[in-house]
């Protein structure tokens, strides 16, 4: 007679060689695996996310292509775009904040140049909340306060430079170079954060990276992409080579998370401004890419630019909830370079034969069917 074990046992055996008459074996599928380090929850994901169809073409559809007629305003680069409460879009490019209609249409340009009341000297960001547009100028550390029309409302100074703003916290952040020269060596990436309620309330967070410097060159190491959630008060953080991104909690005062995922390496292209500095022994030389390139937050989950792209279906890009679960995974097909994600609209940069510029709003198709 079997007992229970011996019952349990022989079931797997008969579902392994199931298993094993359609893919030669019986394999159990790779998982999440959390552990937690030094009060850190540390994820890491296996290389196929939970998406029934991953490593897909996502499905896009141009709906509006803002062109540079070089009339009122100018593009030469566009980036940090955001939408208002009514689809009105939003662009800076060199000291300008430009608004637009939901429909492409130019409504004006909200930075004024000086140092007077409502004018700024040097454009740095810009952050869209609760109906108003808060803008820093990064030659004297001062917020502009506007409506989303334009109108001056107020403005004040602050410590640090202001790039973004969460729920609770004022953020900037900065980086020190290491001071020797001709070898690669530490460098400190801080974020500075200032209490939104109480002013004094400052603190500081440093991420270490490693920096080359030399007359005439310089070259980051670790490559370093950083995005604010504004409504849970998180920044998540990539500086390094390899695959990780780690989560900051500004209220908690440490980083509480750090996710990866199981990725294949991209053997390092060498761009044509360092080919010079290589052949002349300069900076060390990676054998590969970085793994993360850029993060964008176009909602709760986070989108990871990765350094893998397939010339005909665009770069590849991993999605990730706040909590680290690798939840897809799939190509953009778009020509030029994507400035921002919002919800379902994905911006890009494009650049026509003739050299003008335009800004393409792409559709997600896939955007809230899941």
């Amino acid at each position: 007679m079997m007992g229970s074990r011996g019952l349990g046992a022989a079931l797997l055996c008969a579902v392994c060689f199931a298993v094993g008459l359609l893919d030669g074996g019986c394999k159990e599928s790779p998982r999440k695996q959390v552990t937690v380090v030094d009060g850190v929850e540390v994820v890491a994901n296996p290389a196929v996310p939970l998406h029934k169809d991953p490593g897909r073409v996502l499905k896009v559809r141009e709906k509006l292509r803002i062109r540079d007629t070089g009339d009122r305003f100018f593009f030469k680069y566009p980036e940090r775009p955001e939408t208002g409460p009514d689809g009105s879009i939003f662009l800076t490019d060199q000291d300008q904040l430009l608004k637009f209609s939901p429909g492409g249409a130019f409504l004006g340009n909200f930075c004024k140049p000086g140092q007077g009341p409502g004018e700024i000297e040097s454009l740095n960001r810009y952050v869209i909340e609760d109906g108003a547009v808060y803008a820093a100028d990064s030659a004297t550390n001062k917020v502009v306060h506007l409506t989303l029309d334009g109108r001056y409302i107020d403005e004040w100074r602050l410590e640090d430079h202001f790039e973004t703003m969460t729920r609770k916290w004022i953020v900037g952040s900065m980086v020190n170079l290491p001071h020797v020269s001709g070898v690669l060596a530490d460098a400190k990436y801080s974020f500075f954060c200032t209490s939104r309620s109480d002013g004094s309330l400052r603190k500081t967070y440093v991420f270490p990276g490693k920096f080359y410097r030399k007359p005439r060159v310089f070259m980051r190491w670790d490559f370093l992409s950083w995005v604010a959630n504004a409504k849970r008060d998180l920044l998540f953080v990539s500086l390094s080579r390899e695959y990780q991104v780690k989560a900051l909690d500004l209220n908690a005062g440490r980083v509480v998370r750090s996710f990866s995922r199981l990725y294949p390496k991209v053997p390092y292209v060498v761009p044509e401004n360092m080919k010079a500095a290589y052949a002349a022994g300069g900076p060390p030389k990676p054998d590969f890419e970085s793994d993360v390139l850029e993060l964008f937050l176009p909602d709760a989950d986070l989108w990871v630019r990765t350094s893998t792209v397939d010339a005909g279906k665009g770069p590849l890009f991993d999605v990730f909830s706040a909590e680290g679960d690798f939840l897809d995974s799939f190509h953009v097909p778009v020509k030029g370079k994507i400035i921002g994600i919002r919800g379902g609209t994905i911006f890009v940069e494009e650049t026509a034969d003739d050299g003008t510029i335009a800004v393409v709003l792409y559709e997600n198709l896939e955007y809230g069917k899941d």
